[in-house]
């Protein structure tokens, strides 16, 4: 399985005029695809708007941090690339914002810790 997507910006924009470097592959590609899933609320992709997190009523529920991991760790393991869910950590959770740091495990056998943050304002 080879997986490709195009390199994103620190603001989330698409690079482009760099030709094949312009491009995450592999492990990379996988790691920025479960960061941006996680960062997408459900409903924006009007392809599949039952896609991604449904942050908007979740994050103005409360006591909803075990909502908030199983729906992470779904999303983490429906990644294309994504064989295991390590770890989830919720810090931070003030004002419909929190910070999610999630530890999964590639095809490649690679772990990574990505660390995400969400507004829900």
């Amino acid at each position: 399985m080879s997986i490709t997507d195009r390199k994103l910006t620190d603001k989330n924009d698409w690079t482009f005029g760099a030709g094949r470097a312009s491009y995450s592959t592999q492990q990379n590609a996988i790691r920025q695809n479960v960061k941006t899933r996680l960062q997408s609320f459900k409903f924006d992709w009007f392809l599949d708007e039952d896609a991604n997190i449904d942050w908007f009523n979740i994050l103005g529920q409360k006591n909803n941090k075990n909502t908030i991991i199983e729906n992470v760790k779904v999303v983490t393991l429906n990644t294309d690339g994504v064989t295991s869910v390590d770890n989830i950590e919720i810090t931070d959770e003030k004002n419909r914002n929190l910070q999610i740091t999630v530890t999964f495990t590639t095809i490649y056998n690679t772990q990574f810790t990505e660390e995400v943050a969400i507004n829900g304002n």
